[in-house]
């Protein structure tokens, strides 16, 4: 059984009125790498953004 650490349920973020992520969920767990990969633009960094609350 997996040790959940950081755990994104629906996460919906807005720079304003402009929706960057729309519903991600995405469990993080305890000993596991975890790379998250995709095009330009797709909203990696945003979301690594928002574990680190850097968009507060």
């Amino acid at each position: 059984m997996s040790n959940v650490k950081i755990k994104s349920k629906n996460l919906n973020v807005y720079y304003g009125d402009k929706q960057a992520l729309f519903d991600v969920n995405l469990d993080l767990n305890e000993k596991e790498v975890t790379a998250l990969i995709g095009p330009s633009g797709c909203g990696k960094s945003t979301f690594i953004r928002c574990i680190n609350r850097m968009n507060e």
